[in-house]
């Protein structure tokens, strides 16, 4: 009986740790993302395969950009369309390339260049589905 036990915990040990699997760049490329930024926290992001979209119900903000993955960690986002009330930050066809830096849980930061300025943020997933 007491092999039995010990054997018991050993196999729930290793499905604990199974299920333990550290989130890589991949698991980011589609989902609902939520910016953790103060001055942002409004923007909600939709991202698929093809597609991210930006939404803040608060400032009338929705951006469309089509994006293109370089690898696994990069990505370029490339601004289709912009209902943006502030014009002076995004112009259609805007480039902005973008590259994972760390990962922490359902959290990623991303550093992002655009026109030669630098942006860092943190993104929560806070799904894994964009619809």
């Amino acid at each position: 009986m007491k092999q039995f036990s010990i054997l018991s915990v050993g196999i729930l040990f290793l499905l604990a740790l199974g299920g333990c699997k550290k989130k890589t760049c991949k698991d980011f490329h589609a989902g609902v993302f939520q910016s953790q930024d103060e001055k942002m926290k409004d923007i909600t992001i939709y991202r698929n395969d093809s597609t991210q979209t930006e939404i803040s119900e608060e400032r009338g903000i929705r951006d469309v950009f089509s994006i293109t993955w370089v690898n696994d960690c990069e990505y370029y986002l490339v601004l289709k369309e912009s209902q943006t009330p502030d014009k002076n930050l995004l112009n259609e066809l805007d480039t902005l390339r973008v590259s994972i830096t760390a990962i922490e849980d359902d959290k990623y930061q991303f550093t992002a260049f655009l026109n030669g300025k630098k942006f860092v943020n943190d993104l929560k997933q806070i799904s894994s589905n964009p619809e």
